[in-house]
């Protein structure tokens, strides 16, 4: 957006720009100038033109100047004298002509934009001017709107800086970890501002997620906010309808609902991707009309760039996903024909007399093991791995035998190998397919002064969340310890990143190790107790 600084405005500016910049018209007409004006008096008339007008030689001397003029500072007079002179010489110098120019320049805190037209005189063969004319208009405010646009401009393109080399060693949480430290320093610099929140529209049920926020309360466990002109704050009516909200006092807007503790003001932008609304940013203040309508345009330009942002992090994690399917595919394709084969050979042995029994079952085993971890190590999300290599010789690990588990699924592949994997291991585990079950059993289990020691949910199910169930478990018992699940890093919801922040044990990348899984539940029940070394902290 740089170069052309108009063209760097979007259209939503351009608009409303007379609105933002009433200094860069000229003034109103008092009622005397009115007066004056109806009697067609040119001196008054003269006092009413721009923020100053003046004649010029080509000396640099102001020949004449209204009022208006004379009243501005001595480095404003030098500053619009220095232009029209310098006009006059390059006029001199290339051929005058009778055209009126632009020049700009700055005098302490004010931009000021002069229009300078040639007084040209015929003489001879040569037109030549040695005088000209300056409108002087004040453009502060408008030249303080394409400062931010291009302080936003800037804060956007380092948003959207995300370098192969930093951003592929990053897991899922990492990355939006990145964006969301962007995201801050963006949001402070360009609006003084540090109490915001980030939520994005799931379009399955128009449920505004919260992705990410700071200094503003989350809602409570099982509230819920909509994409609704109507009762769901100002985000929802943002979100419902596309267009920017600026609340100037929170005790008297209709539309506010309390978040930021003793907050009386806001503005909230939706987040467009396509000119589609894919969630609002919402921005607070405990000063009432804290912000202007400057400050709301600025923030509806500035969450394009954050809706760009999470675009292009949701696109690296599906990506990596179904890289990996596809992979996953191709192996198992490739391994299907020598496998068959070995088979066959095997069924071949199996007729030679001189091949002993022993020697064709344990061939059998090996393909069958072969069979397995092809299966396991291609199944994606849908599978644990290393279950067959797991260390079975202790028996019941005392750590963990007795204590309480929830296994929060809906797919059942998966729960029931982690369900199984732990139930070995001595653990008393319960598995739920539905995350409101499963939810309604801890609030149950903790109500009865028998808590779940670990609850472990896949962040991606039908009726609530993985943040939703942690947000739901620590409620009830704020010991209990949640390791939430996810294929290839794939969170729709950002629950990782939200509750790691507010106290998650650890998150699983599917598929991972059964032995992995085992560790960390052992880890989680010494964190319950109270017994987690301070090496292994986080």
């Amino acid at each position: 957006m740089r170069g052309n600084r108009r063209a760097g405005i979007p259209e939503f500016y351009l608009t409303r720009r007379d609105t933002l910049c009433p200094t860069a018209r000229s003034a109103p007409l008092s009622p005397q100038s009115r007066t004056s004006l109806n009697a067609s008096d040119p001196a008054l008339l003269l006092e009413e033109i721009g923020d100053g007008i003046g004649v010029v030689d080509q000396g640099g001397e102001i020949l004449w100047m209204n009022q208006r003029l004379e009243a501005l500072s001595a480095e404003t007079l030098r500053r619009f004298c220095d232009c029209c002179r310098d006009l006059l010489s390059e006029l001199a110098r290339d051929g005058a002509d009778r055209r009126t120019h632009l020049r700009s320049f700055r005098a302490g805190d004010r931009s000021w934009e002069v229009a300078i037209t040639p007084l040209v005189a015929d003489t001879g063969s040569k037109a030549h001017a040695t005088r000209a004319v300056g409108v002087l208009h004040d453009v502060s405010t408008r030249q303080r709107v394409l400062d931010r646009v291009d302080s936003i401009d800037a804060a956007g393109a380092d948003l959207l800086a995300l370098d192969a080399k930093i951003v592929n060693p990053l897991n899922v949480a990492e990355r939006l970890g990145l964006i969301e430290g962007k995201i801050v320093a963006g949001l402070e610099k360009l609006f003084g501002a540090k109490e915001f929140e980030v939520r994005l529209v799931d379009k399955a049920t128009q449920r505004l997620e919260l992705v990410t926020s700071r200094g503003i309360a989350p809602l409570a466990p099982g509230r819920f906010m909509h994409a609704s002109l109507e009762g769901n704050g100002i985000s929802g009516h943002v979100a419902c309808c596309g267009e920017p909200y600026l609340c100037i006092d929170a005790e008297a807007d209709p539309y506010y609902l309390p978040g930021l503790e003793g907050g009386r003001s806001s503005i909230t932008a939706p987040l467009l991707l396509h000119d589609k609304v894919v969630g609002v940013l919402n921005v607070e203040s405990t000063q009432a009309a804290r912000f202007d309508e400057e400050d709301l345009l600025c923030l509806e330009l500035f969450g394009r760039y954050v809706a760009m942002a999470l675009n292009i992090l949701d696109m690296l994690v599906v990506e990596r996903y179904t890289t990996n399917q596809r992979v996953s595919g191709a192996l198992r394709d490739e391994i299907a024909a020598p496998i068959s084969s070995i088979r066959t050979a095997v069924e071949h042995l199996k007729r030679d007399p001189d091949v002993p029994p022993q020697a064709i079952a344990e061939l059998e085993r090996a393909i069958a093991s072969v069979e397995n971890r092809v299966r396991g190590a291609t199944g994606g999300p849908q599978t644990v791995l290393g279950v067959d290599r797991l260390d079975r010789s202790k028996g019941v690990d005392p750590e963990i035998a007795g204590r309480r588990v929830a296994v929060l699924d809906d797919e059942e592949p998966v729960r029931d190998v982690v369900a199984n994997v732990l139930a070995e291991v001595g653990a008393s585990v319960d598995r739920f397919s539905s995350s409101n079950e499963g939810c309604a059993s801890i609030e149950r289990a903790a109500a009865e002064g028998k808590p779940y020691d670990v609850i472990i949910s896949d962040v991606r199910m039908p009726e609530r969340n993985g943040y939703e169930v942690f947000r739901l478990a620590k409620a009830a018992c704020p010991r209990t310890q949640v390791i939430l699940m996810t294929g290839f890093g794939y969170d729709p919801n950002h629950s990782i990143v939200r509750s790691t922040q507010e106290g998650l044990h650890c998150f699983l990348f599917k598929p991972f190790q059964a032995q992995h899984l085992v560790d960390e539940v052992r880890k989680a029940v010494a964190e319950w107790k109270g017994e987690r070394p301070l090496a292994e902290g986080r």
